[in-house]
């Protein structure tokens, strides 16, 4: 798991949709699905559900989108510390 993984993760589950957060990380919008596939499957569940066009935050991803907003939180507060 990794810090920028863990980012677009919480972006992607703000915004519901993998090219709006593609954009503001200037990646293409696949980098973003294939990390959230790599969480995913490090995980063992899935966190989206997804659709052709659309992806919506499960049960699962939202109680585990809570603890990672409060952890990125967290580490950018330390950050503005140092």
């Amino acid at each position: 798991m990794e810090l920028l993984q863990l980012k677009y993760f919480c972006d992607a589950a703000e915004k519901q949709n993998f090219s709006k957060t593609a954009r503001m990380y200037n990646v293409p919008a696949s980098d973003i699905s294939q990390s959230v596939r790599r969480l995913e499957r490090e995980l063992g569940v899935e966190l989206f559900d997804r659709s052709v066009n659309k992806v919506a935050l499960n049960a699962r991803g939202s109680e585990f989108y809570s603890e990672v907003k409060l952890a990125l939180n967290m580490i950018e507060n330390a950050k503005n510390q140092v």
